[in-house]
C-alpha cells in the first residue's frame, strides 16, 4: 500500500511540475557579446554581478550588468574548465587530461572603488595607501580600533591617510547620527581628529559621568578649543546629513555589515592588528 501512495505521489509531483498552465517562463535574448578569444568554459562569481570567462591564455573578468570587461588574469597554461569556490575568493582549473590529475587554484581579492569625497582626510591627502574606515562613535570596537589608525599613521607619516567614512548604527546607537554630524562640524574648524578621539574616549552612554549627549558635546567641543558658536551653526549645514547618506549608501555597496569595516586601497582588512595593517600597507606600497 505505501508503494502505491509513493508511486501516486510521484505521478502527481510530475504532473504538477510538467504543467504548463502553471509554470511560465518569458524569455528574450538581452544581448549577444564578441570575444577577441573563444571560450572555453564559463562560471559565476558567488554575488552574481561578475562571470568568469576561460580563454586560451587568460581569464576574462566580465561584468553582467554593463556587459564590460573588467580585467584579465593570464594564463601559463591550457585550462579546459573553471568554478568558483562556495567563498568566491579562489578559481579552480581543470585542464581535462586523463592523465593530469592536479587542479590549479587562483586566489584573489576584490578591490573596491572607495572614494573619499567630501569626507575627512587624516594624514597626506595624496598618500599612495589609503585606510577606509565605516565608524561609528558610539561602538566599542570602534573605540578599541582607533588608536591602530593613529599608530599606523605615525608608521607611514608619508604613504598612509586615513578616511573615516560614518555609519552610524541608530537603532543600538541613538546618540551616534549627531555625534558623526559634530564631527563633520569640528572639521571646519581644523579640529576633526581631536573630537573624533575624545568622542571615541566617552564612547559609552551608560557612563553617567561622560556621556555621549547633547550637553557633553558642547563641553567636548570647549575643551579641545572650538568656536562654540560656529560649531552649533555648522551643525545645522544639512550637507552634513547629506554626507552621511552618502556614506551608508557607500557602505551598502561595499558589504559593510558591521563596525568597524576597514578596506586599506580598497581591499578588505582581516587582520586588524596593527602589525596585520602595517604588513597590508607594506604590500601596497611594494606595488607601487
Amino acid at each position: 500500500m505505501k508503494k502505491v501512495l509513493l508511486a501516486c505521489g510521484l505521478i502527481a509531483a510530475l504532473m504538477i511540475v510538467s504543467n504548463p498552465a502553471l509554470a511560465k517562463t518569458e524569455w528574450t535574448f538581452d544581448r549577444v557579446d564578441e570575444f577577441e578569444k573563444k571560450p572555453i568554459d564559463t562560471a559565476i562569481s558567488t554575488d552574481g554581478k561578475t562571470a568568469y570567462i576561460l580563454t586560451k591564455g587568460s581569464i576574462l573578468l566580465y561584468g553582467l550588468n554593463d556587459g564590460q570587461i573588467l580585467d584579465v588574469i593570464p594564463l601559463e597554461k591550457k585550462y579546459n574548465s573553471i568554478s568558483v569556490s562556495p567563498k568566491g575568493d579562489q578559481l579552480l582549473l581543470t585542464r581535462g587530461s586523463l592523465f593530469d590529475k592536479s587542479v590549479s587554484v587562483i586566489k584573489f581579492t576584490t578591490t573596491l572603488d572607495l572614494p573619499a569625497g567630501t569626507s575627512p582626510v587624516i594624514g597626506v591627502p595624496d598618500a599612495p595607501v589609503t585606510l577606509t574606515v565605516f565608524t561609528d562613535y558610539q561602538c566599542p570596537y570602534c573605540n578599541k580600533s582607533f588608536p591602530s589608525y593613529e599608530q599606523l599613521l605615525k608608521k607611514y607619516p608619508n604613504d598612509l591617510n586615513v578616511v573615516l567614512k560614518h555609519y552610524p548604527l541608530k537603532r543600538i546607537h541613538p546618540f551616534a547620527p549627531q555625534s558623526a554630524i559634530a564631527a563633520l562640524a569640528a572639521d571646519k574648524q581644523g579640529k576633526y581628529i581631536e573630537f573624533s578621539a575624545i568622542m571615541f574616549k566617552n564612547y559609552r552612554t551608560f557612563k553617567k559621568d561622560m556621556p555621549l549627549n547633547e550637553e557633553n558635546l558642547q563641553k567636548y567641543a570647549k575643551e579641545i578649543g572650538l568656536d562654540l558658536e560656529q560649531f552649533n551653526q555648522d551643525r545645522k549645514d544639512p550637507a552634513f546629513q547629506q554626507q552621511l547618506n552618502k556614506d551608508k549608501k557607500l557602505a551598502r555597496q561595499a558589504g559593510v555589515r558591521g563596525v568597524p569595516s576597514l578596506f586599506i586601497n580598497g581591499q578588505p582588512v582581516k587582520d586588524r592588528s596593527l602589525e596585520g595593517m602595517a604588513k597590508m600597507v607594506a604590500a601596497e606600497l611594494k606595488k607601487k
